[in-house]
């Protein structure tokens, strides 16, 4: 018969620690009708789905956090605006037809106006897509490369082309960065039926 302790483990059969197969070596056997579970590599990024097998947002935080996304691609579109058409005198393509003008703040409307629409898509993927975030950052990538590329279409010098398809990347980038840690944060962990 070949012996199956753990070296170190209790040599006396008498001894009520003494071990058994089927122990683990610090001498603890859970009951039969446990299962051991493990918790998921990133609980931030892998919460408990619903019963459908979709995940659930908590709507006044997430609209919180896309608030201040809006907030900050507007300043940031306004502040490009201000950059390169004031300072280094490259005028950028495209949404200066919004508010005639005023190229600052139509700038500041088409990045206020981009993270809102972003975030309104985000919630629906949430809704109805099992991974919001892999489809969200595709459809803000395909995006933004087509709003960078429309720069090149229309006319205006290639400098003014250039630094319009940048500011296109560096919003893009923005939205989807931003969005994407504010829904980090604001997935739940939905309720069990009852």
């Amino acid at each position: 018969m070949t012996d199956t302790r753990p070296p170190g483990g209790p040599t006396n059969p008498g001894d009520p620690t003494a071990w058994t197969p089927g122990m683990s070596p610090g001498g603890v056997t859970p009951p039969p009708s446990v299962v051991p579970t493990a918790e998921p590599a990133d609980a931030w990024d892998a919460p408990a789905a619903t019963s459908r097998g979709l995940l659930e947002l908590d709507r006044g935080r997430f609209w919180s956090g896309a608030a201040v996304t809006v907030v900050v691609c507007a300043v940031l579109g306004l502040a490009a605006s201000v950059v390169f058409d004031s300072a280094f005198d490259v005028g950028l393509l495209g949404p200066s037809r919004l508010v005639p003008g005023a190229p600052g703040l139509a700038w500041a409307l088409t990045g206020a106006l981009f993270a809102l629409l972003a975030a309104v898509v985000l919630q629906a993927l949430v809704r109805v897509v099992p991974r919001p975030r892999m489809f969200f950052g595709w459809l803000v990538a395909l995006v933004t490369v087509i709003l960078a590329a429309l720069a090149f279409t229309g006319p205006g010098d290639a400098a003014s082309a250039l630094v319009t398809a940048l500011v296109w990347i560096v919003v893009g980038v923005a939205v989807s960065a931003m969005l994407n840690g504010v829904l980090g944060r604001t997935l739940v962990r939905p309720r069990p039926p009852r």
